[in-house]
């Protein structure tokens, strides 16, 4: 093993400060130009660096929405920093003096108090009132529920959210019948038998959520599917408020975005102003080793303790094996301790953290000096660099281990400002790979059956005629009614296992990193350093490709076995969690991004499996096909 090291020092960055105020605390230059831009324009590109001040950007769009008592609605790409997102929201209200009346955690908090803004010392606007911050993913969903069917119009809404949530709400109202059967009569082309007061309703209760202003965060960190249902939810909001007043909508991402927008801000920096990173050394290891393993092999000795750690890697794998060394907090997607490592309440509080995508895209941890990191793409690493350094005195220190091939991608000059360190992570990294899915067949029919079933409940909300006909929708034979919901409604995914030893935790996730009992249909502690692949019998794919099956009868028919280690291979058909699942065989005819690398890629993040034909095989030298589970 050789390594070799590289220092640089970026200068400290500043954010210059505007003239406007909320509740006391000053906003930044372009939070300011944001809240003016949302006068004139409907959709914004905010493009700022990490740390600049995003969050805080959402009380801008707050503040416009008050005097019409909208909506304000916050959409985050994972439920972790829609969590972490609302920590500080409601942070930030207490320090604007703000009383709380009532909260539940992880679901709500009410807020009464004054809302009072003001521009070169003049009040420009205040408002007082009650105000409502609610958190609506799959695990507040029947406490945030209850208390917006309290909210009415006249109060002030803060809803924090995922791309998927704000639509699936109207499935779960408890008002009106299955959104399953709304579906199915659509694809089959006849009129769902639903009461129009019961869709009036269905209708007005939207309407109070869902036609105000939406704060998208970190927009460039979504993946294909995830923009697909973004993109239909935003279908859906401008289609009905096509003749009240539209939607406005603020993209927020830390890089260029390519998107269709009225007027882009840039957060600009500058010599004085709001520090928003405070002086760090970024030191470079070049190894001609698997730089995780190299992080996992020498994580004792890189520990500071005198200074609170984040290491970040992106296994799961290898977190696992930092744990079964070091004492420290786990930040992983996974609701589990593991080894030295426990899950903590308030990350914020520990002193050494361990994670991968779900401490590094977003969580604001406020005295994080110094880190030993590892990424694959430039936008990874500096959003995984953005996470240090970011509050206080002193002198970040970040360690980044990386690939010896890159070394001769360095700069001459070791002193950088934010332009040049970005061209550093530019030049060292590949920029990540859009995976396309939102293109795939199923994505656009997912898109026109949704649309259809919202346009169908329009039609008889609004006593119109409804003329339906059947959808040239590819469908297995045996679908179920509740499956229809589970197809359309869902992004892929959504498919539990169990722990050996107790309690359940994302299917794919634990089937990537951890060994499975194949007689007990449970997964062991024993991490896997081998990602999983399926081996089909050869020349039974063929007929499968880009359809919608049900997962049991793909893998009688094709024989499927998944290897999750260099020697054993499981029978599919008695693996119990994808009983009721549906699969959808994608290859180039399918996806115009597929090849073997795009398919290994997507199968380390999203629910899907690489799978190849061979009867004799134990891996997979070239993908036949990725297997999409939902």
């Amino acid at each position: 093993m050789t390594t070799i090291t590289q220092e640089y020092h970026i200068n400290p960055i500043y954010l210059p400060l505007g003239d406007m105020e909320i509740n006391g605390i000053r906003l930044r230059k372009f939070q300011e130009e944001l809240y003016l831009a949302l006068e004139k324009n409907n959709k914004i590109c905010l493009q700022a660096p990490t740390g600049s001040g995003k969050t805080f950007s959402i009380f801008a769009l707050f503040l416009h929405a008050m005097e019409l008592r909208r909506p304000v609605v916050g959409i985050y790409p994972s439920r972790e920093l829609v969590k972490d997102q609302a920590k500080s929201i409601i942070s930030t209200l207490k320090r604007m003096g703000l009383n709380v009346k009532e909260e539940k955690e992880n679901a709500y908090t009410i807020f009464n108090g004054k809302i009072i803004a003001k521009s070169n010392g003049q009040v420009i606007r205040e408002e007082e009132g009650d105000i409502y911050v609610v958190i609506l993913t799959s695990e507040s969903k029947n406490d945030a529920y209850e208390i917006l069917s309290n909210y009415n119009p006249t109060q002030y809404l803060i809803m924090l959210t995922v791309p998927e949530y704000p639509y699936m709400y109207i499935s779960h109202l408890g008002k009106m019948p299955s959104m399953s059967t709304v579906i199915e009569a659509v694809i089959k082309g006849v009129k769902p038998e639903i009461p129009k007061d019961v869709v009036r309703d269905l209708f007005t209760q939207f309407a109070k959520f869902f036609n105000g202003y939406f704060f998208i965060d970190e927009y460039h960190l979504y993946t294909g599917l995830s923009r697909s249902s973004l993109k239909l939810l935003i279908k859906m909001i401008d289609d009905y408020n096509a003749n009240n007043l539209p939607a406005k909508y603020v993209f927020s991402s830390a890089t260029p975005v390519n998107l269709p927008c009225e007027k882009t801000i840039t957060a600009t920096t500058s010599n004085e102003g709001d520090l928003i990173r405070k002086e760090t050394k970024l030191v470079f290891h070049f190894t001609t080793t698997n730089p995780q393993e190299e992080i996992v092999n020498n994580v004792e000795s890189l520990i500071d303790s005198d200074r609170k750690t984040s290491i970040i890697v992106d296994r799961v794998y290898y977190i696992a094996e930092i744990c079964e060394k070091i004492e420290a907090s786990v930040v992983w997607g996974l609701d589990k301790t593991y080894g030295k490592c426990k899950k903590s309440e308030d990350i914020r509080k520990e002193k050494v953290l361990v994670g991968n995508h779900a401490i590094s895209f977003g969580v604001d941890i406020p005295d994080l000096d110094y880190g030993i990191i590892h990424a694959h793409d430039a936008e990874t690493a500096i959003q995984r660099i953005g996470r240090f350094g970011r509050h206080g005195n002193g002198i970040a220190e970040i360690h980044i281990y990386l690939k010896a091939g890159n070394i001769g991608k360095l700069l001459k000059e070791n002193e950088l400002d934010l332009e040049k360190y970005l061209n550093l992570i530019n030049n060292l990294y590949k920029k990540r790979i859009d995976d396309g899915l939102d293109s795939i067949e199923f994505a656009n029919v997912r898109e026109e059956v949704m649309i259809k079933s919202y346009e169908t409940l329009k039609k008889i909300a609004n006593s119109e005629n409804v003329t339906l006909g059947k959808m040239n929708v590819n469908l297995p034979q045996l679908i179920q009614a509740e499956d229809y919901f589970k197809l359309f409604a869902f992004r892929p995914g959504g498919i539990e296992g169990k722990w050996c030893n107790g309690g359940k935790d994302d299917f794919f996730t634990m089937i990537r990193n951890f060994e499975y009992d194949y007689e007990k249909h449970c997964f062991k502690d024993t991490p896997l350093k081998q990602n999983p692949e399926v081996i089909l019998a050869s020349g039974t794919l063929k007929k499968y490709l880009g359809k919608i099956v049900r997962a049991s009868e793909f893998f009688h028919h094709t024989e499927a076995k998944i290897v999750i280690n260099k020697n054993v291979k499981i029978e599919m058909s008695e693996m119990k969690e994808l009983s009721d699942a549906f699969v959808i065989p994608l290859n180039s005819g399918r996806w115009s991004k597929f090849n073997t690398e795009m398919a290994r890629l997507v199968a380390t993040y999203a629910s899907a499996l690489v799978a190849c034909e061979g009867d004799n095989k134990f891996t997979c030298d070239k993908a036949d096909a990725l297997l999409l589970f939902i």
